[in-house]
């Protein structure tokens, strides 16, 4: 231990002698440490922390897995189920005879409270349904997200309240009083943390609810997501957008969250509850199932709560955490260079503790003990730039996600663990090459001049730098040709075409929850009269679905005749004159008017005049005309009519593929509204006259999620673009690092080739020769290492394969260009030492010692 303090000492000594050296040595480890720290931070605070619970580790989402969709009656599909288990109806297929596998977290009441009797599997079973409404408070009103839940939620979960109390099972249920509990962040920034908030009213539609309770800031269900409040099952039916209560077996609809009993397994409860579920969902008139579906049960541990950021970023995060592992792999070998030359200019010092009986243990020591410390330090540094790092790109996701992310990316133990055990792992591995190479007890070799004379040692140390150049630039391929990979996805998604205008184009969506007016037959079309009369604006529309926004509606079609296709759709309803706004071409046929069809009773054996896309008719109809055909939705709902043909448009995001779509009369549509506005000049400079405009008609609307079509289409792609910019960032960094290393070996060398050069100067080199010699090392070095990086950046892109979007992993002409750009960097960094070389005085050189 004393022989370890005194090394550790003495190599802090050291390092003060060379501030310089040092600081180029922290720097460098603590951007690669801190890369590292930062990424690992968001996959620690989106994936490894426990839900703020009693007794988290019990606690099971129910999924549900068939063989086929189910047949329902009325269902919802819920995009937080774990990672694996897809959304409720889940399914990709267009054609609806393609044999399914389906999977989803919904289910009907009937089965929560035939689950909730289990009592020899569960303790306690909730259930819980995801919202979004507007709420009033004090005359401001708030778009809030949430959850109605059973009355045994909190109970179920082990969550205390902050304030006053939490829902009861009394709270569930029709005579009850409505009561609501409020998230402790919602109480802090929409209520100014008042005290006095719990027995106030808030309204929600027309019913005030009273608030009983604040919720413990510790609890979040979806990390990173939380709520801002919950509400009593039985009050879905009196919130908008006013479900009703669905009792039926085949009406699936809410989620379940079990806590398992002591002693059962997760096996065990599973397989009890697949024998009961497939029960209760293949007989009785209400099935969804046939016995053949095999329909089970499967469950998914919710210690951790839901999924919906880990699903959607954990492929990027683990992209990103390799990519910047390779960063941190080439500061090592960096690092590891510089470590070498160090040791070369400090040959003498070595070789005089040799000759006093230093051991090649003690001498290795001191070379770990100086790398020890650099990664110590660089570790330290690391953790600060990691911690902003993170908090940079929790503000990019937070902006470019549909509400704000509340992500605590503050380093707990598990960080601070993760960056000490880099940080050793960093030192070991940056110290092997300088502590074998100083470790050899050739007492000759440490003790001869540094001159350009040839000494085994000196041998030894120029391959051993000239390996430690190749590799780093053999690392530095791979991400160099997995970030242009991800800017050419990136590319490539902005020049895909989404069948629409989307310049000059404004999108929102209008909440009519607190307006005295009727929403279906004047209000929405005084405000598109009013909108429309607005300077600069050419077109105004209507829509159910906002293009681009990753949500919509879907379902099978089935068309009329002897020969009839079944395929599945997505839904959009819409004002006659979308079309025309969005800039979606007419093909053939027309558009259906608005005329007295809103808020009008449909008769059924009146077909609903509809436009469908061009996809549509050619796996409906095929060649025929579809003018003038029929078709259902499903076995028994809704008759349409087409009347006109449009061209493919994108519908749910920039890359999904094209799908059938049937675009409907808004009628009696008591879903979200959104307005769509063309413009003849910049969207964004209208905006303050759109809200004028709505305040003026009805100031209880609520105007939410305005944004250009421009920046719906940006927001669509936050995932390639935070892979770019990040993906960007490490390759440049990587490129940096990689270069500098064959700056500093070509100036090492440089060095310790004074009277080698001078002696080539003298016989009558030209000094042109001399800087091609120097070059042609450099670009020998850098060759080599790209050929080598070639092969690895084909054996570690193929796992980009899923990210990437209208390029191959094996994209020669990406793989080549990254290779040239490599080397042509490292060239330009041989420049400067091959200069060096090329302005030697031969006779200052031959008298060099």
């Amino acid at each position: 231990m004393n022989g370890l303090l005194q090394d550790l000492r003495y190599a802090l000594r050291q390092l003060r002698k060379s501030p310089a050296f040092t600081a180029v040595a922290v720097i460098t480890l603590g951007l690669g440490i801190g890369g590292n720290t930062a990424i690992f931070s968001l996959i620690d605070a989106v994936m490894l922390r426990t839900v703020s619970a009693k007794d988290p580790e019990r606690l099971v989402l129910l999924k549900w897995k068939a063989r086929a969709i189910p047949q329902t009656k009325g269902s919802a599909s819920y995009d937080n189920c774990p990672q694996g288990s897809g959304p409720a109806l889940g399914g990709g297929a267009i054609l609806s005879d393609v044999p399914l596998d389906s999977q989803g977290c919904s289910f009907s009441l009937p089965f929560f409270n035939l689950v909730q009797s289990q009592r020899r599997i569960f303790s306690d079973v909730t259930a819980l349904v995801p919202t979004e409404f507007s709420m009033n408070s004090d005359g401001r009103t708030s778009h809030v997200h949430g959850l109605f839940v059973s009355g045994d939620f909190f109970s179920t979960l082990g969550v205390r309240p902050a304030l006053g109390r939490l829902l009861r099972e009394s709270d569930d249920s029709d005579v009850a009083a409505p009561a609501i509990v409020l998230s402790h962040r919602f109480w802090r920034s929409e209520l100014a943390g008042d005290r006095m908030a719990v027995g106030k009213h808030v309204l929600i539609g027309k019913t005030a609810f009273t608030i009983v309770g604040i919720a413990s800031p510790e609890f979040v269900l979806d990390p990173g997501l939380p709520g801002d409040v919950w509400v009593p099952l039985a009050f879905r039916p009196v919130v908008p957008p006013y479900a009703p209560k669905q009792l039926a077996a085949n009406a699936i609809w809410m989620e379940l969250i079990g806590r398992l009993q002591s002693g059962v397994t997760v096996d065990q409860a599973s397989s009890a509850l697949s024998s009961i579920f497939s029960g209760a969902s293949t007989s009785g008139p209400d099935a969804m199932f046939k016995t053949n579906d095999a329909p089970r049960i499967e469950l998914a541990s919710a210690a951790r709560g839901f999924a919906t950021l880990r699903r959607n970023f954990s492929q990027a995060l683990f992209a990103l955490m390799a990519a910047v592992a390779l960063v941190l792999l080439i500061s090592c070998v960096n690092i590891s260079g510089l470590m070498l030359a160090r040791s070369a200019a400090r040959r003498r010092e070595i070789g005089t503790r040799v000759a006093l009986g230093a051991s090649r243990g003690r001498i290795v020591s001191q070379v770990l003990s100086e790398n020890l410390l650099l990664s110590l330090a660089g570790g330290a540094v690391g953790i600060l730039l990691g911690e902003l790092g993170a908090r940079v790109l929790v503000t990019f996701l937070s902006r470019n996600w549909s509400l704000p992310l509340e992500l605590d990316v503050h380093p707990d133990v598990r960080v601070l663990v993760f960056t000490l055990v880099v940080s050793v792992l960093v030192a070991f591995a940056s110290a092997l090459v300088p502590a074998l190479s100083s470790g050899r007890r050739d007492l000759l070799s440490f003790l001869r001049t540094e001159t350009g004379s040839a000494s085994p040692t000196t041998g030894r140390r120029f391959v051993f730098g000239s390996l430690i150049v190749v590799v780093q630039i053999a690392i530095a391929m791979p991400v160099l040709t997995g970030a242009a990979l991800v800017v050419r996805t990136l590319g490539n998604l902005k020049a895909e075409s989404v069948g629409f205008e989307p310049q000059h184009l404004l999108v929102f969506r209008v909440d009519s929850d607190f307006s005295q007016k009727n929403r279906n037959t004047t209000l929405y079309r005084d405000l598109e009269d009013q909108l429309a009369s607005l300077p600069g604006v050419t077109s105004v529309s209507r829509s159910g679905v906002a293009l681009l926004s990753n949500s919509g509606m879907a379902g099978p079609i089935r068309s009329d005749g002897p020969s009839s296709v079944e395929v599945r759709a997505h839904g959009l309803p819409m004002s006659s004159n979308f079309l025309a706004t969005m800039g979606i071409p007419l093909r053939r046929g027309r558009v259906f008017t608005d005329g007295g069809s809103e808020g009008a009773p449909q008769r059924k054996d009146v077909p609903i005049p509809v436009v469908v896309n061009e996809k549509l008719v050619h796996l409906m109809f095929g060649a025929e005309s579809p003018i003038g055909k029929h078709f259902h939705l499903g076995s028994s709902g809704p008759f349409y009519e087409v009347t006109g043909v449009v061209g493919d448009a994108k519908y749910s995001n920039m890359r999904d593929t094209i799908w059938p779509t049937v675009y409907m009369p808004m009628r009696d549509w008591n879903g979200d509204v959104y307005f769509e506005i063309r413009t003849a000049m910049d969207p964004a400079s209208v905006i303050p006259e759109i809200r004028s405009a709505v305040a003026r008609l009805d100031s209880s609307l609520l105007v939410a999620d305005m944004k250009t079509e421009v920046e719906q289409i940006d927001q669509d792609l936050y995932r390639e673009r935070l892979m770019s910019a990040l993906a960007g960032l490490f390759a440049a960094l990587a490129l940096v690092v990689a270069c500098t290393g064959v700056y500093g070996l070509l100036a090492f060398q440089t060095a310790r080739r004074v009277q080698e050069i001078g002696i080539r100067l003298a016989l009558g080199a030209r000094r042109g020769d001399v800087l091609q010699l120097m070059l042609r090392q450099g670009a020998t070095l850098a060759i080599a290492g790209a050929v080598i990086g070639c092969a690895a950046a084909l054996l570690l892109t193929r796992y980009l394969q899923a990210f990437l979007f209208g390029v191959k992993s094996t994209d020669a002409a990406t793989i080549t260009a990254m290779a040239a750009l490599l080397i042509a960097v490292a060239v330009v960094a041989s420049y400067i030492p091959a200069r060096r070389a090329a302005k030697v005085d031969p006779m200052v050189a031959l008298r060099y010692d």
